[in-house]
């Protein structure tokens, strides 16, 4: 995959769109507007990277205040991408030209507290023939070493976790009005409107 540098995207609708002469689901990413704010560098801050941020707020200057962003994301970045968006340059859609293939990262829906049934997927017992046994765990450990061993499904909280998806083909990129869509293959992790980070 190209090592072209990264985006933030909000994640909106599935829908479909031909590929291949297959109908195929898709999910739309909006590429909301975003500059780099400045680049980190090795001599002052030890290591290199970019801080990409949006959601701009223009605050009432003679107050003494700045300007505030919505969000802000630091990612390691390329020479390639630092020639071509210097500090204070706006990041678009140019960034995926000739892109096949992109990487997302998001955090997942959060389901709240969930039993081992839906968590874990775990088949139950039977749900007939006068059976009490339908939607519990089932036996948690063995004779030695009479304790349960790490890694056995409990119910627990579910989702709202750091999901990373690579290698999702890039179908089209559309404009819709005066925005800017990615259609990527499949579905993404995040809920509504959620932001992602897209590595192309």
């Amino acid at each position: 995959m190209a090592n072209k540098g990264w985006l933030m995207v909000r994640k909106k609708e599935m829908t479909k769109l031909w590929m291949d002469d297959v109908h195929t689901a898709v999910t739309l990413l909006q590429i909301v507007p975003q500059e780099v704010v400045r680049y980190k560098t090795q001599e002052k801050d030890g290591y290199e990277a970019a801080i990409l941020a949006g959601g701009k707020k223009e605050l009432q200057k003679e107050k003494g205040q700045k300007i505030a962003y919505a969000w802000m994301k630091e990612f390691p970045v390329s020479d390639e991408f630092k020639e071509k968006f210097t500090a204070g340059t706006a990041v678009d859609v140019s960034l995926l030209e000739g892109v096949e293939k992109v990487s997302l990262t998001g955090v997942s829906k959060g389901k709240g507290y969930q039993g081992a049934i839906r968590r874990f997927g775990l088949a139950g017992g039977p749900k007939t023939h006068g059976s009490k046994f339908h939607r519990h765990v089932g036996s948690l450990g063995n004779r030695k070493p009479r304790r349960v061993q790490k890694g056995h499904p409990h119910a627990g909280h579910m989702g709202l976790e750091t999901v990373t998806l690579h290698e999702r083909p890039v179908v089209d990129i559309l404009t819709i009005g005066d925005d800017k869509f990615i259609a990527v293959k499949g579905s993404v992790p995040g809920a509504y409107n959620s932001l992602l980070s897209l590595y192309a």
